[in-house]
């Protein structure tokens, strides 16, 4: 029987709780909470804001520390505006050059020497450390930057191209690559990512606890509930048109949209257009704006389905979320949840961007609360898959791959023919190389 290694991981992630702006900020502390749970000594490290602050929060070492950058443009004002463009922050080369330069200081300055690091969809956090091959890396995709906008059909100009193509470099020489759906890597690969590297599938962990209270469907009125923010990608135009269809058919109902407004339709800010196209449509639409945690579970309690009409996801917690709370998901065939809900049962999916099958697949659950709990308790069997432990032991094994790949490039030839690195084993210390230490944290 194989004695435990306790692993030391560092993760780089702006995004941490209370800092949530989208996925990854969630996916990081499920995941570095599990880990921590499995006896690995896990960091997060936060370049973002001005904050410098250590503490242990779930068993995980978070130390957050400002990212080190310089706002030429904004100094410029409206000079500054034009030159940024259109597409800033995402296609900013400043930004990414303070990213790895702020998590390589931050990570030398704290002492910290990981077994592993992980960061998300290849952008430039560990940039340095990819082109020295200076530490183990991993890689899990997330939705790279400049996927989304390329995914809308904007031109992204010369600078953006540039700025995909650094996004690129900590993927192509990362030790191991992960991502939460086999949707993703498809259409990476069809943008130029990735070659033929090889890329594990490991959907994002889900605590699917604080969802479990949420009382059965049965006794609820015909409501649909989209949740997340409203912006073109998401397809939220698309479902006021399916509900159009519904209410055309006789199946009456209310929408309930919980989220931000982000970003704009038609030169519009996008909360503003969805609700003047709602009002002409003649729709029962609720706008909540940006909910808490305690919030969504009274509009998960209300719903009789939970929508996801993305015209592209790479996973979605949403329909996670809604799944454990017990109700069925109808999804577009573009998310990357979607063989999830088709496999457990929990609902189905349908065409991306059509409002007429998104609409026949709704009127069944709001027409029947019976077939609409059958569903729904599907579903809440199903998120069991992607609990926060099981998934930590998938990416420990990867982690374990990453060590074992970086161990067997950088050995000299000849150690490496005579004695292979175990895929179970940590890198041997390498010439010149300090044992790894991990200080206790500060503050």
């Amino acid at each position: 029987m194989l004695s435990f290694q306790r692993l030391c991981i560092l993760f780089f992630c702006e995004q941490y709780p209370p800092v949530v702006w989208d996925g990854a900020g969630t996916y990081t502390a499920a995941l570095a909470a599990a880990l921590a749970r499995l006896g690995h000594e896990v960091h997060v490290l936060c370049a973002q804001g001005y904050q410098i602050a250590d503490s242990v929060e779930d068993g995980v070492h978070v130390h957050r520390r400002p990212l080190l950058r310089v706002p030429v443009s904004r100094a410029l004002g409206r000079i500054g505006a034009q030159l940024r463009g259109p597409l800033y922050p995402r296609d900013s080369l400043t930004l990414r050059a303070s990213l790895p330069l702020s998590y390589t200081l931050w990570t030398r300055q704290l002492g910290l020497r990981p077994d592993v690091i992980e960061t998300q969809d290849g952008e430039t956090r560990a940039l340095i450390q990819a082109a020295r091959h200076s530490v183990p890396l991993a890689i899990h995709l997330h939705c790279p930057t400049m996927l989304t906008v390329r995914l809308s059909g904007q031109p992204i100009g010369a600078k953006g191209l540039l700025a995909d193509r650094l996004d690129r470099i900590s993927t192509a020489r990362a030790d191991v690559v992960t991502s939460p759906s086999q949707l993703l890597v498809d259409t990476l690969r069809e943008r130029g990512w990735l070659d033929d590297r090889e890329v594990e599938v490991i959907p994002n962990p889900f605590d699917a606890e604080p969802w479990l209270s949420v009382p059965d469907v049965a006794d609820t009125t015909p409501t649909i509930a989209c949740v997340g923010r409203l912006e073109a990608f998401k397809g939220v135009d698309v479902l006021l048109d399916a509900s159009a269809r519904l209410r055309a058919a006789g199946v009456s109902h209310r929408l309930v949209l919980a989220g931000r407004s982000a970003g704009e339709i038609d030169g519009i800010a996008s909360g503003e257009w969805l609700a003047r196209r709602a009002f002409q449509l003649g729709l029962d639409v609720e706008f909540t704006g940006h909910l808490s945690s305690a919030q969504l579970q009274e509009v998960y309690r209300r719903a009789r389905v939970v929508a996801v009409p993305s015209r592209f996801e790479s996973f979605s917690i949403v329909a996670a979320e809604a799944m454990a709370a017990g109700r069925p998901v109808v999804t577009t065939n573009q998310a990357g949840v979607a063989p999830f809900v088709e496999r457990w049962e929990a609902g189905s999916s349908v065409p991306a961007g059509d409002p007429a099958p998104l609409a026949d697949a709704l009127a069944p659950f709001l027409l029947d609360p019976a077939r609409a709990s059958a569903f729904g308790a599907r579903g809440r069997l199903g998120v069991v898959e992607i609990e926060p432990a099981a998934i930590a032991r998938r990416k420990v094994e990867a982690y374990r791959r990453a060590i074992a790949h970086f161990g067997a490039q950088n050995l000299p030839q000849q150690r490496r023919r005579s004695s292979p690195p175990s895929t179970g084993a940590l890198y041997p210390d390498l010439p010149g190389e300090r044992r790894r230490h991990w200080p206790a944290p500060r503050g």
